[in-house]
């Protein structure tokens, strides 16, 4: 996440002011390079010319400076290039530095905007009752605004992981009725206010697509179409199927969409160029993912609009494949294993790792914790835990480095090891697996998620005991007890 933080934005904003003040400079030089050619130009001109000079005018043409004065031309129109080319690279960085430093401060106000009430929150927590009223109230607003910022943050971290070409899609056959459903009910709470209709067909619609990223792609489009609607307006989504195409269309009556906002309606930060006064918060992001998911997956989004005041269209047109049929079985689910574990957690952040340990805590689990690798290192062989909660960005010792070194180790090596990193793209995931992690789970972290794989991994015998431990993903353990 460090490199979509507001201080590496405020770093790229100088760099490019700096790369900026540079070509200024070389165009200045061009530009005095280039009188100084055409003075020359105008005073060889002058020699040449007759009654110049005595001698000047009884020379041959070719001995007379004719040459000199076309390679002075060429000269000439070779700066002119330069000069046009640097203005244009000139102007395309002003360009971008006004957009940099307008989407930096758009970004620190919709950071601060959930902050608030986070703040607040937590100040009424300190004094209300606990398990009245007001606490539930502020826990609510809590959850509300951490979603947000949670949200901000993976927006960020997509649109960089599609503009460098590291966003994989997780593809496996889905059914696209099944994932228009899905969305909706993940984004209800934004429909609540208006007047909805969804409108799918009886019979499945295959696809082999990534279920998560098309989910989030149709919800960015309904949470657009829900800012811009008034409450009570009109919100529609429908499915339709030809021969080869799909195709998710939703419609609102909302405000409408200019001419000129259309055409660039899909490129990172457009939002970001409105006041920071405006009510309907966005950092500009959401329609920029929803056109890259959709054209990793072949497809094509486009928008359309009568004008202000007339609402807008959104289609979503994805390629269809050839069979017909696609079921809707449920991934297999590991069976929840009662009872109380051992969890060790290794991370660096002294805050993160109390509050994670005081969650467990809650949850009835045997808490121990280390702030780097040495020290999880030491306390894993005296703790002997069932689960390890390990960190990736650790100093020195990173958390690869501790995953190797209890792969290595004969009375570490069966221990269930889970990453946690703020990067979950497939190439971070397979780096994780690779180094001898069984999970990597995404920063922020929820205690659902851990819960849900603490309640899946097997308590470990106690110390000295032979019995090798079985492996969670249902792979009988090899004879000598090593991992399979």
């Amino acid at each position: 996440m460090a490199a979509n933080s507001p201080q590496s934005f405020d770093a790229e904003n100088k760099r490019l002011k700096s790369e900026n003040e540079k070509l200024r400079l070389r165009l200045a030089e061009i530009e005095r390079a280039l009188e100084a050619a055409r003075s020359n130009l105008a005073e060889s001109q002058s020699r040449a010319s007759p009654g110049a000079g005595n001698s000047s005018s009884k020379r041959p043409p070719d001995q007379d400076g004719s040459s000199h004065i076309a390679g002075r031309r060429r000269a000439e129109d070779a700066a002119n290039l330069e000069v046009s080319q640097l203005k244009k690279v000139t102007e395309e960085l002003r360009a971008a530095n006004l957009q940099l430093a307008e989407f930096l401060a758009v970004l620190s106000h919709e950071l601060r905007n959930p902050l608030t009430p986070i703040r607040s929150s937590i100040n009424i927590l300190e004094r209300a009752a606990p398990g009245g009223e007001q606490a539930r109230r502020a826990l609510a607003v809590l959850d509300r605004q951490t979603n947000q910022l949670t949200r901000l943050v993976d927006d960020l971290l997509d649109i960089t992981r599609i503009g460098r070409g590291k966003l994989r899609l997780q593809r496996t056959r889905v059914d696209l009725v099944e994932v228009v459903r899905r969305s909706v009910e993940d984004h209800r709470a934004f429909l609540e206010h208006h007047e909805f209709i969804l409108e799918l067909p009886n019979e499945a619609v295959p696809f082999v697509g990534d279920p998560t990223r098309l989910v989030q792609a149709i919800g960015n489009v309904l949470i657009n179409a829900t800012k811009f609607t008034p409450e009570g307006g009109k919100i529609t989504i429908s499915l339709t199927r030809t021969v080869d195409t799909a195709v998710v269309e939703i419609a609102d009556s909302g405000l409408g969409i200019d001419s000129e906002t259309l055409k660039r309606l899909f490129e990172p930060f457009a939002q970001a160029e409105r006041s920071l006064n405006r009510s309907r918060s966005g950092l500009g992001l959401g329609l920029a993912l929803v056109k890259g998911m959709v054209e990793l997956h072949g497809g094509a989004v486009r928008a359309y609009s009568d004008g202000p005041g007339k609402g807008a269209r959104f289609t979503i047109r994805l390629p269809l494949d050839e069979e017909p049929t696609v079921g809707r079985a449920s991934p297999k689910v590991k069976e929840a294993i009662p009872g109380k574990r051992r969890v060790l957690v290794i991370e660096n952040n002294v805050d993160a790792a109390a509050s994670l340990r005081e969650t467990l805590e809650i949850g009835d689990h045997e808490v121990e914790v280390a702030h780097s690798g040495p020290e999880g290192l030491e306390k894993a062989r005296q703790f002997d835990p069932d689960f390890v909660i390990c960190a990736l960005s650790l100093p020195g010792m990173d958390g690869y480095e501790v995953a190797r070194a209890f792969r290595s180790d004969q009375r570490l090596k069966d221990m269930h090891l889970v990453a946690v990193d703020s990067r979950a793209t497939r190439e971070d995931v397979e780096r994780a697996t690779g180094a001898g992690f069984d999970e990597h789970v995404a920063n922020p972290s929820t205690a659902e998620s851990i819960s849900v794989l603490l309640a899946t991994v097997p308590c470990r015998p106690s110390k000295g005991g032979q019995e090798p431990v079985a492996s969670v993903r249902g792979e009988a353990p090899s004879p000598s007890g090593k991992r399979a």
